[in-house]
This record gives C-alpha cells, sequence and structure tokens, in this order.
C-alpha cells in the first residue's frame, strides 16, 4: 500500500482523476487537437488571444478535461509546460499533471508544493501549511482519518466536502482550518486549506459573495499573479488563433474542393469542430460512411445533423473506438426528425453508464427509450405544444433511482411503462388516452418522484407486467404497485460465467412462499451447462425467473422473453432435482433463439431448447418427439408445407414444438454434437441483432449512411445452411443442405 509522504509537502504527492459527469465546452477556436480558449485570454488588445489545450506530443489534455465540469476545473489560465518528466497545465481552480511513465493525468498537489518549494510565499485568506504530528509513523489509514477529523471544526464545510465523492482526488487531504475576524466578527471569514484548494465561508457581507454559502477558492488564479511561483511566467503568455486549415478529409468533399461559398462557411465550422471534438466519430461519419447528404452542397437538415452529431460528441466512447452496438444507437438517434433535440436525449447519454461506452443492453435500453419517447403517443408531445411537459417527464425518469445504473432489466419497465401510452401495458388495456393521456403518465411519474423515484425492486417486479388489478386514478395504480412490492420477496445472487462474465441471478415470489435453499446454485449450475455446451455467452447480464403457482407438470413453466416463470413446485423443496433442473434447462435455452432476431420462428426456440436437452443428458439422444403432421394449405394439422417460415406465425403451438424439435434434432443427429455446436454458433452469429430497433421511421434521408428502413437480412433458409454446412467435405455437406431443403420445403 502506498504510504502518504510525512507531513505532506512533496510534490510529486498525486493521485488519479476520476471524471465527474458533465464535459468542459471548448469556448473559443477548435483545433485540430484541441481547443485555444479565448474566454480567459480577453484581456489583452486581440480578443481571440487565448490558452491551448490540446492532446499534443502525446499528451491527451483535451481529451481529458472534456470528461471535467467547467466549475470543478475552471477555464485554462496558462499554456503546458514541463517540470522534469511532466507535463502541467493551470486552470481557474486546478493545476493538471500527466505522469508519462504511469501514462496517467493527476490533480497536483498544488499548495503542497507551494509550501514545499516557496515556504516564504503566502496567498491572501490561504491558511498556512501545518504537519499534523499524530501523523509520524502512522499508517496511510491512520493519517487519513486524522485529516478529515479536521472537518469537524465546521459542519457546512463538511457537508461540502464530503459531498463530493471523488474528494480525495479533487480536494485532497484538509490540511488546516482557521477562523479570522472581519468587521469586528471573530469568525467573519472560516477557511480549510486542503492539499489543493481552499475552501472559504463568508459569515459577513462582503463584496461578491453570500453569507454563510461554501464555496471552493480559485488558487492557481492567486499563483498567476506571482512571477515564476509554480506557473511559469512564460506558461502566461497568451497564444493567438490559428490560421484556418482544413482536415484533409473536409477538403476532399466536392462541396469543398470547389471552394467555400458563404453559405457554407458554417457547415465546414461544424466539421471542424466535429474532428476536433471527436476524431473516431468525424472518421466514422466522413471517411467510413461517406453519406450522401454530406457529398452535396449542405442544406437546413445537413447543418441540423452536424449540430446533432455534436450533441453527444464530447461522450468519451465517441471519441474513442466506436463498437458494434455504437453505430446502431447514433442511428436512432439521427433517424429523429431534426426540430427538436430535447434536453431528456443529451441527459439520457450522459448517464454514466452510457458514457463510458455502450453495451448491447445499454443500447437496447436507449432505443426503447427513444423509440417510445418519439413514436409512442406520448412521444408525439415532443412535437407538440406539450413538449416542456413531456421533455419534463422524460427528465424526471432518468433522474430515478432504478436508473443510477443498469442491470438489464430496465428496458423491460420501459416496455411495459404506462408512462410512455404503450397501448399493450396501459391500464386494463386502454388506449393511453381514454386513461388520461399526458396528465395521467405525469400525475402517476410526479407520484412517484415525490415519494422517493422508482426504485430497483419497484422496476424488476414492474418488469414482468402491471398490477393483477388496476383501479381508475393514477394515485390508486401507484397504491397497487406498492402493494405487489410489499407481498412480493425478491432474491438476489451475483455470479460469473465463463463467456459470459458477470450475471445477476433473481428469483422472484411471493412473500409466503418457500423456495429451497439451493434455488441459486441450481440456476449457476444449469446456466453454467448451458453456456459450455452452446459455447455462446448467456445473451444478458441478468435471468429473472418468476415462481408461480398453478403451473403443473404438463406446462411447467414459460418463457417471456426477458423473464422466464416457473411453477413454485419446481423451487420449494429440492431445486437440483432432475425434474426443476430439465425445466430451467428447457426454458433458459429459449433465450438463445432470441438472439436469432427479426425473423424468429417460434419452432426455433422449440428445436434450440429440445436440443440443449438432449445435448446436456436430460433427454434420451434417441428421443422421438410426438409425430403429426399438417397441411398448411387447408389448415389442417399435417406436417407438409411448402414454406415453413412464411407459414410459421400460423402454425399452432404443438406444431411449431414438434417441427423444431425434430429439424433442429436431424441436424444434431447428421453433424455430430462438436459439429453442430459449431454451426449453431456460427448462426447465431450471423443473424444476431439484424432486425430493426424501432417500429417506425420517419420519412428523412439517410443519415450516418443508415437509411431509415435497415436493410433486410439474409434468408433464414439461406442462414442455416450457410452455418451447418460450413467447413465439410462436399458430400456431407450436400447431406445438410439436403436435409434443410427437405424440412423447408417438404418432401
Amino acid at each position: 500500500m502506498r504510504k502518504l509522504a510525512i507531513g505532506l509537502v512533496v510534490a510529486a504527492a498525486v493521485f488519479a482523476v476520476a471524471a465527474p459527469a458533465h464535459a468542459l465546452d471548448c469556448e473559443g477556436f477548435d483545433l485540430d487537437a484541441g481547443c485555444l480558449f479565448t474566454i480567459t485570454g480577453g484581456d489583452t488588445s486581440n480578443p481571440i488571444d487565448g490558452y491551448a489545450v490540446t492532446n499534443a506530443d502525446g499528451v491527451p489534455m483535451w481529451d481529458f478535461v472534456r470528461d471535467l465540469e467547467a466549475q470543478a476545473i475552471g477555464y485554462p489560465i496558462s499554456q503546458r509546460w514541463t517540470d522534469g518528466p511532466f507535463t502541467l497545465q493551470a486552470f481557474q481552480k486546478v493545476l493538471l499533471q500527466w505522469d508519462p511513465s504511469r501514462q496517467r493525468m493527476n490533480y497536483y498537489n498544488t499548495l503542497d508544493a507551494l509550501a514545499n518549494r516557496y515556504p516564504s510565499v503566502e496567498l491572501p485568506f490561504v491558511p498556512p501549511h501545518q504537519v499534523l504530528e499524530e501523523d509520524q509513523g502512522a499508517t496511510f489509514g491512520a493519517i487519513i482519518r486524522n485529516h478529515l477529523a479536521l472537518l469537524d471544526q465546521n459542519e457546512a464545510i463538511k457537508e461540502r466536502f464530503l459531498r463530493e465523492p471523488d474528494w480525495l482526488n479533487l480536494y485532497g487531504l484538509p490540511i488546516r482550518y482557521e477562523e479570522r475576524a472581519v468587521d469586528g466578527n471573530p469568525a467573519g471569514v472560516q477557511l480549510l486549506r486542503t492539499q489543493r484548494t481552499v475552501f472559504v465561508v463568508w459569515q459577513v457581507p462582503a463584496a461578491g459573495v453570500t453569507v454563510g454559502r461554501v464555496n471552493l477558492q480559485n488558487v492557481p488564479d492567486k499563483l498567476k499573479t506571482l512571477s515564476n511561483v509554480i506557473i511559469p511566467d512564460a506558461a502566461k503568455r497568451l497564444a493567438p488563433a490559428p490560421d484556418y486549415v482544413l482536415h484533409s478529409a473536409i477538403q476532399a468533399l466536392p462541396w469543398v474542393a470547389d471552394g467555400v461559398f458563404p453559405h457554407e462557411e458554417s457547415s465546414v465550422l461544424l466539421l471542424r469542430k466535429l474532428f476536433s471534438s471527436s476524431q473516431e466519430l468525424f472518421w466514422t461519419l466522413v471517411v467510413e460512411r461517406q453519406p450522401a447528404w454530406l457529398q452535396r452542397p449542405p442544406d437546413v437538415l445537413a447543418e441540423a445533423t452536424l449540430n446533432m452529431l455534436l450533441a453527444f460528441a464530447d461522450i468519451s466512447w465517441t471519441r474513442k473506438h466506436i463498437g458494434p452496438a455504437q453505430p446502431l444507437l447514433l442511428s436512432i438517434l439521427l433517424n429523429a426528425p431534426q426540430e427538436q433535440w430535447p434536453s431528456s436525449f443529451r441527459k439520457l447519454m450522459h448517464k454514466p453508464w452510457m458514457r463510458d461506452g455502450v453495451t448491447w443492453d445499454e443500447m437496447l435500453f436507449a432505443g426503447s427509450f427513444l423509440r417510445f419517447a418519439l413514436i409512442t403517443p406520448i412521444g408525439a408531445g415532443v412535437f407538440s405544444g406539450r413538449y416542456v411537459e413531456v421533455n419534463d417527464l422524460l427528465l424526471t425518469m432518468l433522474d430515478m433511482p432504478f436508473l443510477d445504473r443498469l442491470e438489464g432489466y430496465e428496458r423491460d419497465f420501459i416496455e411495459r411503462s404506462p408512462f410512455f401510452g404503450d397501448a399493450r401495458s396501459s391500464p386494463s388495456g386502454a388506449n393511453f388516452e381514454e386513461v388520461g393521456g399526458y396528465d395521467y403518465a405525469l400525475t402517476l411519474l410526479h407520484g412517484f418522484a415525490a415519494s422517493g423515484g422508482i426504485t430497483d425492486h419497484q422496476a424488476l417486479l414492474y418488469s414482468l407486467g402491471g398490477p393483477d388489478h388496476f383501479a381508475q386514478g393514477p394515485i390508486d395504480y401507484a397504491a397497487a404497485l406498492h402493494s405487489r412490492h410489499e407481498n412480493t420477496r425478491i432474491s438476489i445472487k451475483d455470479v460469473h460465467l465463463p463467456l459470459s462474465g458477470p450475471i445477476r441471478l433473481i428469483v422472484i415470489h411471493n412473500r409466503d412462499q418457500r423456495v429451497a435453499h439451493n434455488t441459486m446454485a441450481a440456476l449457476e449450475t444449469v446456466l453454467q451447462q448451458i453456456v459450455a455446451f452452446t459455447k455462446l455467452p448467456f445473451p444478458h447480464n441478468h435471468l429473472i425467473v418468476h415462481a408461480r403457482p398453478g403451473y403443473t407438470s404438463g406446462s411447467p413453466g414459460a418463457h417471456r422473453g426477458d423473464h422466464i416463470i416457473i411453477g413454485s413446485q419446481y423451487i420449494e423443496h429440492d431445486s437440483m432435482s432432475h425434474d426443476t433442473r430439465r425445466v430451467l434447462v428447457n426454458l433458459i435455452a429459449r433465450y438463445y433463439a432470441g438472439q436469432v432476431r427479426g425473423y424468429t420462428p417460434n419452432w426455433t426456440a422449440e428445436g434450440i431448447a429440445a436440443i440443449v436437452e438432449v445435448g446436456l443428458g436430460y433427454r434420451s439422444p434417441d428421443w422421438v418427439p410426438e409425430s403429426r403432421e399438417f397441411n398448411a394449405s387447408n389448415q389442417q394439422v399435417h406436417c407438409q408445407v411448402d414454406n415453413v417460415i412464411e407459414l410459421s406465425r400460423t402454425l399452432d403451438a404443438a406444431c411449431h414444438g414438434q417441427f423444431g424439435a425434430r429439424f433442429f434434432l436431424d441436424l444434431y443427429r447428421t453433424l455430430g454434437e462438436a459439429q453442430f455446436r459449431d454451426g449453431f454458433a456460427r448462426l447465431i452469429a450471423a443473424v444476431n441483432g439484424r432486425y430493426p430497433l424501432y417500429s417506425k421511421c420517419w420519412p428523412a434521408q439517410p443519415l450516418l449512411g443508415v437509411p431509415c428502413r435497415l436493410p433486410q437480412s439474409p434468408p433464414f433458409e439461406k442462414a442455416f445452411t450457410d452455418a451447418f454446412a460450413f467447413g465439410l467435405p462436399p458430400e456431407a455437406a450436400a447431406n445438410v443442405r439436403s436435409l434443410i431443403q427437405r424440412r423447408w420445403h417438404g418432401g
């Protein structure tokens, strides 16, 4: 464990920085690798002089500060300078130091360095440095406790100090508390010196202050008034704005190559700003996608689109590698009408779990949120006279506790929520407007907000569907949700599976219902078996099991797409029994059918479940599904069809199950277990995610090169053939193709 230096005066004693949630905007001129801030350089005769914050020479100062709040660090007040191997730059409230050996940015211990290197310098309203005797020979933990005890002398400063979760990085440890007399008041000004800043509270009226408010001093601003004290005089010199230089990719655009006309200059500036904000996003848009709207002279739509891109170009993942989920998310955002860009969208993009990169679960949640916000009846309000109320509703939702982090089931809550007016989930099946429309949703949502917001457990329960009964007012409806929460017990266990990573197991059951002690162990065992057999990670980061009475051996459970229901008797006594594990295998295996999105016939889920049961030994290898035949042409139950894919949605459930099980078992027995599993993995990899993320497109031209109507996936029969016949000897491949064709077309 690293020890804190005795006396806390070593200038190199710095801590790694963690970034808050909002970005520092460029206030000045965009540079190819940063920004020339003129906002703190306007005191000269040239208003376009400023301080450059860039990524030059491999020091990512610009990338780093864009993840910090202006209120926390202030604007730059110097150019960068070097001190030995370190590169530093001063901002109004902090000094940042780049450590090349560790490749990380640190907050510099500004006041410790001042005490160590310039002991005779005193700054106005800054308490002198002190060394605590009790620190001598103490452990790092004891030193922290010694210095935090200084906060007990002022409750207001203590509350403000500890309110910042990253106080150790941002402020450092408290060093000295002091009260000074002002206008006859012995505690007229109260001061706390830390390693990096000074807290100040005025208890008497003074110019520019509010009595009793806790503020932070701009310590680097005070240092800047001194000559060569920590901040070199040379670094204080202002730099002029650079010449108007365009990136080669911008110069190559047809309408730029032939000269930029006055009405095109604003679009060129937006492209330059996009480049300085996110080179990754710029490259994706201008170089890789090359959308048609960017190749012709810009119009109002093009400028609106570029502005929309800039609205989230300062999010960290757009400046790094744009993964497979993220272009889809960008497409969702950019296929919305351009007239409005609600602040709730930006707030969604700035949630911490969105800023650090987008997983599939996060992308799907964002897709559901934006789809409902734009397309459903309540979303229509974004473009109506009730825009402010709708945006307020979305902002209120995003502030609730259940969205502080994303476990995965929050999307199910959004999909079933009455707040967005989904006709499928509106109370009593009524039309959204019939139950009060916006007023109903706003009343219900603000009612939850007033009681502390929707919690994780409430959202989890509601993801299973609305209350069993509904009373006609939002207050009664909220009470029904709370009542169900009180009558339900939720058990949670976090496990880590090979290939899948962390998975949260969730069992929901009635409060008075008994659940076997080994239920979680059974779930983990079954998941491990399925993942090992399929060689594929479990598709979600959570698994919800809803135990309900009434499911018999003839129908032991059901898969609901986002959770499974199992008869309560299966988990009341011994969840590790063969019968219980077989039922769990069948139900959980169906999640993999959901990976074959966009054209998943019901029989696919039945087939996958059957083959996993056989492969894991829960069914005999010689098992033959009940033999039935159907004739789709006259709607009689016979198993001779012309095209199973087209007709699959019209066939009854029994025929789906029988056909799917027979089809997959035929492939399994023809190929053998190893080759079948490889083919199954190729099938899911080939078709996974090829489906529209929203049910409606707006009649706008393609954006980011993605058309409003997503390209159709390859035919399912071809996907099957390519996956299972791949790499086989010619004769074996011909047998597989023949088998698939016979099942598809009969004969």
